[in-house]
């Protein structure tokens, strides 16, 4: 399954120089603990560092290891000119691809492209997008599980729709993303769900009191201090009538 946390990702070198606070840190490890891609690229970066770190520093004088220099200056020996027949056929290629001719060609092939792609979809682009956006919707959400609130405890279903009052919208500003808490009643203690929404853009951003569906991927977090139930990532949000 691909993940969008691409902020944090840049973060995985600084973790592994030892760069970042602690408390960045444990939410790098905290992500690392869920997903299995950024596993896999974390364990490739950190087997890369090690073996950068067990490389011989070079002095910038140019006094290298006799041994070491030479055997590293013979293997480019060995590959420079097997790639410089690739690249001299990548140049005359690209040579031949860039006559005035030819140009005038390709651009005219792209505008008519163009011009195509504008009317087949004029209604998505100058009006109807939300009509189309409903019925993709229906049809992409109507196989969620539904649940209560007080139901998440004994859910084991990953994929789920949850309906609650809508509290405490706040955004990560660090992390781009926007979090609620989703409760069983519109005042005073109850059940509750913490919702988190990846990328709020193009999504409906809910406002306190208002009583909505979440559609999403139940998780726990058993983090100590929190130990709650979660909707992470939110996938869509439909605001219902109270």
């Amino acid at each position: 399954m691909s993940c969008l946390r691409f902020g944090l990702r840049k973060k995985f070198v600084p973790y592994l120089e030892g760069e970042l606070p602690p408390r960045e840190a444990k939410r790098v490890e905290k992500h690392l603990l869920d997903c299995g891609r950024c596993r896999a690229i974390f364990g490739r970066l950190r087997a890369g560092h090690r073996s950068a770190q067990q490389l011989r520093h070079l002095s910038p004088d140019g006094a290298h290891p006799a041994p070491e220099f030479e055997t590293m200056m013979a293997d480019v020996g060995e590959i420079v000119p097997v790639r410089h027949k690739w690249v001299r056929a990548w140049e005359d290629w690209f040579y031949a691809l860039t006559t005035p001719r030819l140009v005038q060609v390709l651009m005219v092939l792209v505008l008519a492209l163009t011009a195509v792609l504008v009317v087949s979809n004029r209604r998505y682009l100058f009006g109807d997008r939300n009509s189309g956006l409903d019925k993709s919707t229906a049809l992409k959400f109507s196989e969620f599980h539904p649940l209560s609130i007080p139901e998440l405890q004994s859910n084991t279903r990953p994929h789920i729709a949850i309906e609650g009052y809508v509290r405490d919208v706040h955004i990560d500003q660090e992390e781009g993303t926007l979090h609620f808490t989703l409760a069983e009643i519109p005042q005073g203690l109850g059940p509750f769900v913490i919702c988190e929404i990846m990328s709020p853009i193009g999504m409906p951003i809910p406002r306190d009191g208002n009583r909505v569906r979440v559609y999403g991927v139940a998780r726990y977090d058993a983090q100590p201090g929190r130990e709650w139930y979660e909707v992470n990532p939110v996938l869509n949000i439909a605001v219902l009538k109270r």
